[in-house]
């Protein structure tokens, strides 16, 4: 077990993940127990470097159990291709899993929240309308057609993956790494007319620059300053507030 927790809706049930996969206990809440023996539930999640993964069950859509994987390494171009399963969001339906399923494959099996997501370690339900929102660690060592723009950028996020329970908007769509990222410190190379927040991309060819991040990948809802490692996001339970906390720079 190394980051992930979390509870069902009726609080009988105990989850718990792996970097490689999300087991289930028996919880009995006023003995303070657990079963002897888990099950598993979803698998397929190894990777190295980035090895958290967050869990989250909606509070919205009963049984639905939110998963976060993030990338395998600084600058992850196997993320390009989404079969691979890399810095993916996706939530899975545990009430469809009988006592003898098979374990769920996060590769194949779920509902894509949202891909191109670096390292998103947190994740939250606002739960007056059941909005997912996470947050996320961007690249460090940037360069931006070959000068060092590390220090200052890209600035981290606060994205946002429509509804569990209603709108889907932008649900499923490509946030943007390893190509694209938001831009925080405006003082970068063939900068133009970008602006705080704005996606663009490390070398413009061809084929990628910073107009393709703008019309094909989801900006965030929020951009934070450069390297300060959000780690959760938390709301009030009126809905009114946020509260993400950050790491800090290594």
């Amino acid at each position: 077990m190394n980051h992930g927790l979390a509870l069902s809706n009726d609080g009988n049930t105990l989850y718990a993940s792996s970097s490689e996969a999300v087991f289930s206990w028996s919880y009995d809440a006023a003995a303070g127990t657990v079963s002897d023996t888990n099950t598993t539930l979803i698998t397929g999640m190894d990777n190295d470097d980035h090895t958290t993964r967050t869990i989250l069950m909606s509070q919205k859509e009963p049984g639905t159990l939110i998963v976060s994987r993030g990338s395998s390494s600084n600058l992850d171009f196997s993320a390009e291709s989404i079969d691979t399963g890399h810095s993916q969001l996706k939530a899975f339906d545990l009430t469809t899993l009988g006592s003898d399923s098979e374990p769920l494959d996060f590769n194949t099996a779920g509902r894509l929240l949202g891909w191109g997501l670096r390292n998103s370690v947190g994740v939250a339900e606002e739960p007056l309308t059941g909005g997912i929102y996470s947050v996320e660690n961007s690249v460090d060592q940037l360069e931006r057609n070959d000068v060092d723009i590390h220090q200052s950028n890209p600035g981290e996020e606060m994205n946002y993956h429509g509804f569990l329970n209603g709108s889907t908007e932008n649900q499923g769509g490509n946030y943007g790494y390893p190509l694209c990222y938001a831009l925080w410190n405006t003082s970068i190379p063939n900068a133009d007319n970008l602006t705080v927040g704005a996606q663009f991309t490390s070398d413009q060819n061809a084929t990628v620059d910073d107009s393709f991040c703008a019309e094909e990948r989801v900006p965030p809802r929020l951009t934070f300053e450069a390297h300060v490692a959000p780690l959760d996001i938390i709301f009030l339970p009126n809905g009114t507030k946020a509260y993400v906390s950050f790491h800090g720079s290594w």
